[in-house]
């Protein structure tokens, strides 16, 4: 067996040259040849700091496995609790949107994670904040169980104290309301052919965009009226005050529409109150509050009227664009209108708003019977 002196044990021990085995082993056989020493005090020292050392490796590495898994397990835990909430949204936002899609695009959704606080008995539910198309119309749907549609409403919020209003769900009575603002509107003038017929295509010299939408005003200065009794249909020009006045010969239905006349009066001047009309009585005068008003009256024989325009155009007819290409449009009009103005409507100017919705209810917790919010706007 080879001898080891005692400095020389130490320094191999310090280059890894020897293990404690080897150690137990020069130990155990003992050193007593001349000029060497078998230092037992050393050599026993150093086995009990290997098994010191060997046990504080062991527990730190214990410690660090332990620490490991449990992180582990709850980054796991966490990863499956997001992902079934992840689930469940997607889930609850796929039978929204096939319950929904006829209404419009989706502008808002939440399935979970409500921010709830409460006022007597009145929950408030923080929904964050929504951005909305000034000028479009827009439903409120909100899925509470348990809760009856009456007792739910909805806030919004802006900067501007002007353009914040309050809103019922869509789902009780099917509510919509308008953003407060209009919709940016660029005019096209069209030259038309005489010789369009009904359900021809119009061509057009420019294209339209796939984002904005359109509708096609014919019959200027002019109003549809519909024969109650044969139901045929013809325009006539618009009987101005201060001009002449139509009268009525046989019971008709009179239509036609003020355009880009927002916030200003339509009068109005009758011998006898109209049959039915889309419009009160009262006043003498229509308030025009959209950028296409429609004015509808039912009219016996015997009524003589006449309008004032204060601001905007009066047509006969204004559609909804079917578009059979990007450059042409089909007719689906009046056979004897041939002046068209093509409307775009451009979504050019949005408003932020905070979204709460407001909850009237004697539960204690809320939380589980709240299934969905969804802001549409209607096409």
């Amino acid at each position: 067996m080879k001898k080891y002196k005692v400095l020389d044990i130490f320094s191999y021990i310090s280059k890894n040259v020897i293990d404690l085995k080897q150690l137990e082993d020069i130990f155990h056989n003992g050193i007593d040849d001349a000029g060497y020493v078998a230092n037992d005090y050393y050599v026993e020292r150093y086995v009990q700091d290997c098994k010191i050392d060997k046990n504080i490796i062991d527990k730190v590495v214990e410690d660090i496995l332990t620490h490991e898994f449990s992180t582990l397990k709850l980054s796991i835990e966490s990863t499956l609790s997001e992902l079934e909430s992840k689930a469940k949204y997607f889930a609850m936002r796929r039978k929204e949107e096939l319950n929904s899609t006829a209404l419009g695009k989706t502008m808002f959704f939440q399935a979970n994670n409500w921010n709830i606080d409460t006022l007597d008995q009145i929950f408030i539910v923080d929904l964050g904040t929504v951005e909305l198309v000034e000028g479009s119309t827009i439903a409120c749907i909100a899925n509470v169980n348990d809760v009856n549609q009456d007792k739910v409403s909805f806030k919004f919020e802006s900067t501007d104290e002007s353009k914040s209003f309050y809103a019922h769900p869509y789902n009780y009575n099917n509510m919509s309301y308008q953003v407060p603002g209009e919709l940016g509107v660029n005019n096209h003038e069209l030259e038309i052919g005489t010789n369009l017929k009904i359900n021809d295509d119009i061509e057009l010299d420019y294209e339209m965009i796939p984002d904005c939408t359109y509708e096609l005003a014919g019959g200027r200065n002019l109003m549809k009226i519909t024969n109650k009794r044969t139901k045929v249909q013809t325009v006539h020009e618009i009987p101005f005050i201060n001009g002449n006045s139509f009268f009525v010969t046989e019971d008709c239905y009179i239509e036609f529409f003020v355009v880009d006349g927002v916030d200003s009066l339509l009068e109005y001047s009758f011998n006898i109150a109209p049959a039915h009309t889309n419009f009160s009585l009262q006043n003498g005068y229509i308030k025009i509050d959209k950028a296409t008003k429609r004015i509808y009256m039912e009219a016996q024989v015997g009524l003589v009227f006449s309008f004032g325009i204060e601001k905007g155009k009066i047509y006969a007819e204004v559609k909804d664009v079917v578009n059979t290409s990007n450059k042409s449009l089909l007719y689906t009009g009046h056979k004897d209108i041939k002046d068209f103005v093509l409307r775009e409507y451009v979504r050019h100017k949005t408003i932020k708003y905070k979204l709460k919705l407001y909850i009237d209810s004697l539960m204690t917790d809320i939380t589980n019977s709240i299934e969905s919010v969804v802001i549409k706007e209607l096409d």
